[in-house]
């Protein structure tokens, strides 16, 4: 007989049901010998479960004080859409397609739901991209920018699957977006469409903010496309 469960995922859930809250506040898994006579499973299976639950990062581990559930960072929603991009699933334009989709909704929760602080570090954020004079630098700024508007629409669920969403298509898209950075006309004009995007935040208008997010995304596509068209195919490869 396997050691491995054959329900693995309905046992992954049953576990995670049985949790039970702790003087702390949080939710606390009972020992593997509690699991075992719980789910009547040889103690090999539990240890296999919690396993399978620590590697996807649900599961905290701590000496002496014993297993918590904690929210992963998103890389298992990452790894479904690479996986979906392998096998031809789905396609970039998909992808660049629900981004946008997502943006269009997150910038508008971001203008209605943020506190001032977090628009400080978005401002920070756009006077990054703007000044910036290295490539990278400014390429991360401008993704820790958008993911900033994520967190400001105060919705974790719209949080998590923009971050596995984005997480991929950067690097996709990362040739790409370095051709236009080094295009001064492209970037002029990106930077633009930014600084647009927190003015209009800042007046908590939804949909000033909403006409302001579809003027980047018009903006960005028509200055990646150009900066990819102008180099040659083998050096435009991503």
């Amino acid at each position: 007989m396997s050691d491995i469960d054959p329900n693995l995922l309905d046992r992954l859930k049953e576990f995670v049901s049985v949790s039970e809250l702790s003087k702390d506040g949080r939710l606390k898994l009972p020992p593997e010998r509690a699991l075992c006579e719980h789910f009547d499973m040889h103690r090999t299976s539990v240890r296999n479960v919690l396993s399978v639950l620590h590697s996807l990062g649900f599961i905290e581990r701590r000496q002496g004080s014993g297993t918590f559930l904690k929210m992963p960072e998103p890389v298992f929603i990452q790894l479904y859409f690479e996986l979906a991009l392998k096998l031809n699933y789905i396609s970039v334009d998909h992808l660049e397609t629900a981004r946008e989709m997502f943006e269009r909704e997150i910038v508008q929760a971001a203008a209605a739901n943020h506190q001032d602080h977090e628009l400080d570090r978005l401002e920070a954020l756009c006077d990054k991209i703007v000044n910036s004079t290295d490539v990278m630098e400014g390429l991360q700024a401008d993704y820790d920018f958008h993911e900033q508007l994520a967190i400001m629409a105060k919705n974790p669920a719209i949080l998590i699957i923009f971050q596995g969403l984005s997480s991929v298509l950067k690097k996709v898209l990362h040739q790409r977006r370095v051709l236009a950075r080094q295009s001064p006309v492209s970037q002029e004009k990106t930077n633009e469409t930014h600084v647009a995007i927190v003015a209009a935040v800042k007046t908590r208008n939804r949909e000033m903010a909403r006409q302001a997010m579809d003027q980047h995304f018009e903006t960005w596509n028509q200055q990646t496309m150009r900066s990819y068209s102008q180099v040659p195919s083998s050096l435009a490869e991503e």
